[in-house]
């Protein structure tokens, strides 16, 4: 599986939750996005971005020992984490093929996933004590 080529890449931060990776990217331009370590044990990581203004979060899927996002061919998984965000930032960039989220309300078009601007795990978000003092 290749899995610890993402511990030394900027955009993955983790064990935060979808809380602290909201509060991350909530100023962020849309196609910002960071991976964390996924909060459901069935999975092993997920994907947090901005898109259309909002934060959203989905897992990240490990199937046929492909890493994919749930709704795209099978020819785009990839079998490394590392090549799959790298190969999903590319297509974003070049909008050869875009992502897409399944609605969560009835009637709702999908959400498309960009992956343009990978958040450095270097950035922090202050702390409120720190705001507040």
């Amino acid at each position: 599986m290749f899995l610890s080529c993402y511990l030394q890449k900027d955009w993955y931060w983790g064990p935060i939750s979808y809380e602290q990776a909201a509060l991350i990217l909530k100023d962020k331009e849309d196609g910002s996005f960071l991976v964390r370590d996924s909060s459901d044990q069935k999975y092993l990581l997920s994907l947090s971005f901005k898109s259309l203004g909002e934060v959203h979060h989905t897992r990240i899927e490990h199937a046929k020992g492909l890493f994919s996002f749930w709704s795209q061919p099978e020819s785009h998984g990839k079998a490394r984490i590392c090549e799959f965000i790298e190969k999903s930032i590319q297509n974003s960039k070049d909008g050869r093929f875009l992502y897409f989220l399944r609605p969560s309300a009835r009637g709702t078009p999908p959400l498309p996933i960009r992956l343009l601007f990978p958040v450095p795990r270097n950035f922090r978000v202050a702390t409120l004590k720190h705001l507040s003092r």
